[in-house]
């Protein structure tokens, strides 16, 4: 069920399956020089997180996590961005 979720999220926002560590797997969205990673939140179950990367896959800050909660697949790429560009570095 995980992995399929995360099939239909990534057609669903023209992303791209990647694995994260620990054996999940998130989606990948290029975005204006840098990645909004996507993945599903399976500790607490918050729904979906995003966070920004930049090309080498290091996030931007140590808060990076921007909680998406449950949301449509064809809503997610856009609150995704939405969220990760309000993001305030601390």
């Amino acid at each position: 069920m995980y992995l399929k979720e995360i099939d239909k999220a990534a057609d669903a926002t023209s992303g791209k399956v990647v694995s994260l560590a620990g054996g999940y797997f998130g989606v990948l969205l290029p975005a204006d020089g840098a990645n909004v990673v996507l993945a599903l939140d399976l500790d607490s179950d918050q729904g979906w997180v995003a966070w920004r990367e930049d090309e080498q896959g290091e996030r931007c800050c140590d808060s990076s996590e921007e909680f998406l909660g449950e949301c449509a697949l064809d809503e997610l790429r856009v609150r995704a961005l939405k969220a990760v560009a309000r993001h305030v570095h601390v």
